[in-house]
């Protein structure tokens, strides 16, 4: 039997070069410029988001600070509220023995009173009648109050800041007659300092940095002294409006 060999010829004989076959397709992948660009486009997007985000945390702390402001002004309105509501026509005697009215103002913004309702849960031998006074001093609306009613020359209060940052504060009384006076008892009184029994209404007003101008009008205690009522702050007549900062004058 005859055999055949066939000798492979031409390019058939040749083997593949692996290194030809894998150079034959094109490697994929980002250049430096698509890389700046991509860096670029997202840089612009963080500066974005950080900027809504912190517009966003400002005004969360706005907010923050408006609440925690109206939260101080409602607490400093409810306790003169409730202060002025407890006036009783009680005079007192001051640290030197002189009696002093139930209530006395002067028109630098300090007024002092005598107030009812003093709380004594652990029965102490101690009246429920008590002496308070507020005072304006460096932007501060500060409450001091007495362990005594009747103070001697070594008696001390408790000093507690109601409010802070205010520009200014002025004081009105409102007597009898319906007329407003910027301190009390007025210069038109005809009789002695401790014979005048509190007004009828007092009003404050307060110039703050961040809100503005707020006015309180207050009716007091009808237990002081006089016949009748005191009207009510609808039905108060509406104090003499001018610049507040003439009371700190």
């Amino acid at each position: 039997m005859m055999s055949v060999q066939v000798t492979p010829t031409g390019d058939s004989s040749r083997r593949r070069d692996p290194s030809r076959a894998r150079g034959g397709h094109r490697q994929s992948g980002f250049t430096l410029l698509e890389l700046i660009v991509v860096i670029a486009i997202f840089a612009v997007f963080s500066l974005m988001a950080y900027g809504g985000l912190d517009s966003v945390l400002k005004t969360r702390r706005q907010v923050e600070a408006a609440q925690t402001r109206l939260a101080q002004l409602q607490k400093a309105y409810l306790r003169l509220r409730n202060d002025f509501q407890q006036v009783r026509n009680r005079p007192a005697r001051d640290g030197f023995g002189d009696l002093q009215p139930a209530l006395r103002a002067s028109d630098r913004g300090d007024v002092e009173f005598t107030r009812g309702g003093w709380r004594n849960p652990l029965n102490l031998p101690r009246p429920t009648l008590e002496r308070v006074a507020y005072r304006y001093e460096d932007g501060k609306l500060i409450r001091m109050s007495w362990r005594v009613l009747d103070q001697a020359q070594d008696s001390k209060p408790v000093e507690n800041v109601l409010l802070e940052d205010l520009e200014d504060l002025r004081w009105q009384y409102l007597d009898a007659q319906r007329e407003w006076h910027p301190r009390w008892p007025p210069d038109t009184a005809d009789r002695q300092p401790a014979q005048i029994a509190p007004p009828m209404a007092v009003e404050i007003t307060l110039r703050t940095k961040d809100i503005g101008e707020l006015r309180y009008l207050f009716r007091l205690g009808i237990d002081s002294g006089r016949t009748g009522e005191s009207p009510s702050a609808e039905t108060a007549p509406q104090p003499p409006r001018g610049d507040i900062s003439e009371a700190s004058e």
